[in-house]
């Protein structure tokens, strides 16, 4: 047992290190890297603990006001979700391209023991906060409600999400390959998101009831007999969902690698890596999610036209971080060179721009494309930051540095303030000052950007 659990903390320390570091980069990690470690590990499970009880005690007060606990837990849903996409497919990631389970099976260790630890190490990652949400959401949500069946409610849907998420996670790791195929794939899986939360969330956005026909698509919702009945199957659903991914992906061994080779023209680098970065939003599921943002746009459009605006944005600007993946380990390459790194910078920003102006068509059939505009440069400005912060931490050898909730929330902050003012200038002032101050932070983004990436 002891044994155990040393290898599965071993496993989740070895994870940390090459997320932390910039080897999945191809650039020598810094010297001090691997004494950071154990902290990292520590501060992981700290904040995923610290994120995850504001997010339970969040959504609980929340009823007080939708009188329905399991429509206000949709936000702890989101949060659950976003917690595993986001970290998950990077660990998945690296899991399956480090070959970890090669690695132990060369120790005096059985398939069995070796299984366990990947899986545990994995769960590491999330098992906390899912802990804590367990605990305190039904508690939470009795003392609010004075009601057993919601509170039961809010206990099925935690663990549905939390058993479905990390299933498609494990489902999708093991797809990670070229091709239109997958990409289809992840934006599939995208799109469940809006089936089973974002389509009964908008309809709370004119009345705190759902109609009878949602009932089969969110019967959390529903505190009645079918509800409870058909929350109760979803759950055992997800769970035996989740165990049986867990088996495939304990036995899952890559079969085969391929190199896949980009011809840079120097004559025109930024066309070049304009189709590169396209053809790579096809392949890496950390950054295809930007795909999936026009749909989101529509989806919400047709609910709340304002929220779909800033919703768009935000997720546009949260989801740029993760573009710098693009390149993987071409990075050294970049660096050698003439402009390599400019080029491949400012086709990020074209590939982002391109995704908004969709967005702003989508706006514009439900009359809010004025506001878009006035957010377009703010928008790109705060996706300018997101990338030089990448590229900047990336080539200095520290990675991207987002595996824990609050490092993630930090940079989140760091990268939303340009929209944040805008935001607030344009209800709070007027919209000459949200525009001002949308086009300077644009004019002053640009000029150290392309001072500093060059």
């Amino acid at each position: 047992m002891n044994s155990s659990k040393k290898i599965h903390d071993i496993v989740y320390k070895q994870i940390i290190y090459l997320m932390y570091t910039s080897r999945s980069f191809g650039i020598s990690p810094r010297a001090d890297a691997i004494s950071k470690i154990r902290r990292n590990a520590t501060t992981i499970k700290i904040s995923n603990i610290i994120a995850y009880t504001i997010a339970t005690l969040v959504s609980a007060s929340v009823s007080l006001i939708t009188k329905n606990a399991p429509i206000s837990f949709i936000f702890l849903d989101l949060i659950i979700l976003a917690n595993i996409f986001t970290t998950g497919l990077n660990v998945v990631f690296f899991v399956i391209n480090y070959d970890l389970k090669t690695f132990l099976l060369s120790l005096p260790l059985s398939e069995n023991e070796v299984n366990m630890a990947i899986i545990r190490g994995i769960l590491e990652f999330f098992y906390y906060g899912f802990l804590v949400s367990i605990i305190i959401a039904p508690i939470s949500t009795y003392i609010i409600t004075s009601s057993l069946i919601q509170a039961l409610m809010a206990e099925l849907e935690i663990i549905f999400f939390f058993s479905f998420s990390f299933a498609l996670v494990l489902l999708l790791g093991r797809r990670i390959r070229l091709g239109i195929s997958s990409a289809l794939f992840r934006v599939g899986t995208s799109l469940i998101w809006i089936v089973f939360i974002l389509l009964p969330y908008g309809f709370t956005f004119r009345s705190f009831s759902l109609p009878i026909y949602v009932l089969p698509i969110y019967p959390f919702g529903f505190i009645n007999m079918y509800g409870i009945s058909l929350s109760l199957l979803y759950t055992i659903l997800s769970i035996f969902f989740a165990f049986n991914q867990t088996s495939k992906f304990v036995y899952f061994r890559s079969t085969s690698k391929r190199a896949t080779r980009y011809v840079i023209r120097l004559q025109s680098p930024l066309v070049t890596f304009l189709f590169k970065d396209i053809k790579g939003l096809l392949r890496v599921p950390q950054a295809s999610f930007l795909l999936t943002i026009p749909v989101f746009a529509l989806i919400f459009s047709f609910f709340a036209p304002v929220y779909a605006v800033f919703y768009t944005i935000f997720m546009i600007a949260t989801s740029s971080m993760m573009l710098i993946l693009l390149e993987a380990s071409g990075m050294q390459i970049l660096l050698s060179l003439p402009s390599g790194l400019r080029s491949s910078y400012t086709s990020k920003l074209i590939v982002v721009l391109i995704i908004y102006i969709i967005d702003l068509l989508i706006f514009s059939f439900f009359n809010h494309e004025i506001l878009g505009l006035i957010m377009l440069p703010a928008t790109i400005a705060s996706v300018e930051l997101s990338l030089f912060i990448s590229y900047n931490n990336v080539i200095k050898g520290k990675g991207l540095r987002i595996a824990d909730p609050i490092s993630l929330i930090v940079r989140e902050i760091e990268i939303n303030s340009f929209i944040g003012i805008t935001a607030l200038l344009l209800f709070f002032t007027n919209l000459i000052y949200s525009l001002i101050f949308s086009l300077v932070s644009f004019m002053v983004m640009s000029i150290i950007s392309f001072r500093k990436i060059r």
